[in-house]
């Protein structure tokens, strides 16, 4: 017996949905602990949480830990199914710039993952990127929404990940949108900052070339400040979105910092991206510990480089890399060196010789929450370099701005107001890394929707927009996981050999060399049938459940377990529970969150059909009539329109 029917919140937040303490580590529907079995202890105390459309939206983790709200899970099942196409959509349709993401994303969704607390999390970013080549290999055009015109028009400031998510958002709204970059393309950040053989050219046109079918017009080569006016863009449009990134690099502020052979990093993966001259000697050393750190060292070898070396400041466990990445650096032969910073430059005849360094310890946390690096009194050391590429943070460019605006100003940043994106100058709106400061791909896409919706606000005149869940729920007693979705280890994610990498003399041949291969379509569908479909779960109805523990008997991991209920902890909910069971004394029967794999044996081995499997599903349809989250399946099952091409 399946099939949606009504949601009854009061009554579903007496049906003793059950964890444990949020002191007890490990468990919850946000914990990331320990992956044992839970342990009963006669005097534990356990937290009988009401469940609402909130709580279990935030059970898919996947899909709460993506910046742009990517239902990841949706489409990784899709996959399973060998729907190729259907989940190309799915993965595009909250995503400005997906197919990017499908190379280079720092993938928080992975991190989030909840096989991870079972063995590994999902390889969600390759899969996308699967989806991504399916897609453009198969020849299926991108269908485009039908959008109304309106008279409004938008100039969006920087052509990176935030400026093509406030452009595709504003532009699928109906509003006309312009966008300025002095670069010769759009991408940003992308397009000069990540190298070739991480990050395809074709990924970065693919997404910029479905923006520009929306309708945006892109004048690239075009700096605003000297080709065309601050104020020009102020008196032309109704709103201005700065978008413009951080590409400024910071200074490396010790003696010798300005020689011959420093390159920073920003401007040095310009050159190599644009093809432009590139020096870098036999001995490069880069300080830093992130992406750009990675990239530039990569780089160096590709143009010839013998010897390359990463200097950070802390330890390997502090870098903001995933081990992905920095296994493959270090498989190229490039060399780390932790707990060390500079402070010396050397030089002879005013051109780079080498640094000096200081070892560290780790003190106190500093403001970002990480040990502070304390140096180590007499223990400087040297190591020699043709080159030095500082990489360690960059800011924004704030020099077009007019000075007449009084702009206001926070650390070297354009101060917004954090619920509108709007500056303290009228109809002039910021977001992503102009704003922030350096951060990853996806939370700059998801920055500059945002600033979209706010924008969109100011100029309907709107002040809010109230978001009300659209909850649909579909209950089973039949649930049958795919075969061997439990036991299958995560896929290896093909790579080139390193003999391949760097095989050729001419190093833009190198440079252009895809590192990654990604998965084919037998490895696609077995990667994705590890998806745990965290959108399902497990239902106890007090009213047919006799306590006879044989779901507990059953549960291969170990995660059902009977209490007494005067264990549990409600927070003011144990009179309405008493009341509408008629309680006393009695048991409850508690769910490990973290560890249940969604296997079902509970529900059929239950003899009184007590237990049930209980699909999710979950569309926030907002006061402007956008639907925020949805899916593309499940728009169909609801009625509504469907989603393609990325638009909803």
């Amino acid at each position: 017996m399946s099939g949606p029917r009504m949601v009854d919140w009061d009554r579903r937040v007496t049906l003793l949905r059950v964890v444990p303490d949020a002191r007890l580590p490990g468990t919850g529907p946000h914990s990331k602990g320990t992956s044992s079995t839970l342990a009963i202890e006669p005097l534990q105390e356990f937290l009988v949480q009401p469940v609402d459309a909130s709580w279990l939206q935030c059970n898919i983790e996947c899909q709460e830990a993506c910046p742009v709200g990517t239902n990841c899970r949706g489409y990784l099942n899709l996959a399973a199914e060998g729907r190729f196409e259907e989940g190309y959509i799915l993965s595009r349709e909250p995503n400005p710039v997906a197919a990017m993401c499908s190379y280079v994303c720092s993938a928080p969704c992975e991190r989030a993952c909840r096989r991870g607390d079972i063995d590994r999390p999902l390889a969600i970013r390759a899969m996308k990127r699967f989806l991504v080549e399916w897609h453009e290999a198969s020849g299926i055009p991108d269908v485009m929404p039908q959008i109304t015109p309106r008279p409004e028009r938008v100039a969006v400031v920087g052509a990176g990940p935030a400026g093509l998510a406030v452009a595709r958002e504003l532009a699928m709204k109906g509003i006309r949108v312009t966008v300025f970059d002095s670069l010769p393309y759009g991408g940003g950040t992308m397009l000069i900052g990540v190298p070739a053989f991480r990050l395809p050219r074709e990924a970065i046109e693919m997404d910029v070339r479905l923006v520009e079918r929306l309708g945006v017009e892109f004048r690239f080569n075009t700096t605003v400040g000297v080709d065309v006016t601050f104020e020009e863009l102020q008196r032309d449009y109704d709103g201005v979105a700065l978008t413009a990134g951080a590409m400024d690099p910071v200074a490396l502020d010790v003696p010798g910092g300005d020689l011959d052979g420093v390159d920073y990093g920003v401007d040095f993966m310009k050159k190599a991206n644009l093809g432009q001259e590139l020096y870098v000697g036999k001995d490069v050393v880069v300080i830093g510990g992130g992406y750009t750190a990675m990239d530039c060292s990569r780089t160096s070898l590709r143009h010839g480089a013998e010897h390359v070396s990463i200097v950070y400041r802390r330890t390997r466990s502090e870098l903001v890399v995933d081990e992905e990445e920095l296994g493959e650096t270090e498989r190229e032969g490039v060399r780390m060196e932790f707990l060390a910073s500079p402070i010396e430059v050397l030089g002879e005849d005013g051109h780079v010789t080498g640094v000096r360094f200081i070892r560290n310890r780790l003190g106190e946390p500093d403001a970002s929450g990480r040990r502070s690096p304390v140096p180590i009194e007499g223990s400087e050391f040297t190591i020699p370099a043709d080159v030095i590429i500082p990489a360690v943070s960059q800011a924004a460019d704030l020099t077009f701005l007019p000075v007449e605006a009084s702009f206001e100003i926070n650390r070297g940043r354009v101060k917004v107001d954090p619920a509108t994106y709007a500056t303290n100058v009228r109809g002039v709106f910021a977001c992503g890394d102009f704003v922030t400061g350096p951060t990853t791909l996806i939370e700059a896409a998801g920055h500059g929707k945002k600033c979209a919706y706010a924008i969109d606000r100011y100029l309907s005149g709107r002040t809010d927009v109230t978001v009300t869940p659209n909850v649909k729920i579909t209950s089973s007693w039949r649930h049958d996981m795919p075969e061997l979705y439990d036991v299958l280890p995560r896929q290896h994610i093909p790579m080139a050999p390193l003999a391949a990498r760097m095989a050729s003399t001419d190093p833009e041949v190198n440079f252009n060399t895809p590192v990654e291969y990604g998965y084919d379509a037998v490895g696609a569908v077995a990667e994705s049938t590890r998806c745990l479909m965290c959108n399902y779960n497990i239902w106890f109805d007090p009213f047919r459940c006799v306590l006879c523990g044989a779901c507990a008997d059953v549960c291969p991991e170990g995660v059902i377990h009977m209490v007494d209920v005067n264990q549990l902890k409600t927070e003011g909910l144990l009179p309405e529970i008493e009341e509408s069971y008629g309680w006393d004394n009695g048991a409850a029967m508690i769910l490990d969150e973290e560890r249940c794999i969604r296997c079902a044996l509970c529900v059929k081995r239950c003899p009184f059909d007590a237990i049930t499997m209980e699909r999710f599903e979950l569309q926030e349809i907002s006061t402007d009539g956008r639907l925020y989250k949805e899916s593309y399946r499940d728009a169909q099952l609801a009625g509504t329109p469907g989603v393609a091409g990325g638009a909803r």
